[in-house]
């Protein structure tokens, strides 16, 4: 009984973790019907490591409050700010979520995160 409660656990991790963009060398994300998931290339996890991010910064990066929006923004100044925070003494919610990620990690997100269309109402400020 226990081995049977375990499989759907790991199948259901398992697919999760495909579907938010890891389990290969290069994630590439396709649009869905709803639009959810642009389709653009990104590292192998990082869709998954930017799903954070949209906690405040909104879906898919782009902000229906008043947080800034951070899709498309540009790879290099979201590593600057990101690295910024993870090494800053300062004790907020986004510095101590940058220390949880190495900066390969951050890099990766950067990557993606810039690969998203940006905010149409041009809100990345």
């Amino acid at each position: 009984m226990r081995n049977s409660l375990q499989w759907p656990l790991v199948l259901t991790i398992g697919f999760s973790v495909v579907a938010c963009g890891g389990g290969g060398t290069t994630a590439t994300n396709t649009t869905t019907t709803s639009g959810i998931a642009p389709n653009i290339s990104a590292p192998d996890g990082a869709r998954l490591l930017a799903s954070q991010c949209f906690q405040c910064h909104g879906m898919n990066g782009v902000s229906a409050t008043g947080i800034e929006s951070i899709a498309g923004d540009s790879v290099a100044s979201l590593v600057e700010e990101m690295l910024e925070m993870k090494y800053s003494t300062e004790v907020d919610i986004m510095h101590y979520q940058a220390k949880g990620y190495s900066e390969d990690e951050i890099r990766s997100m950067a990557q993606y995160l810039s690969a998203l269309p940006q905010d149409p109402n041009g809100d990345n400020d």
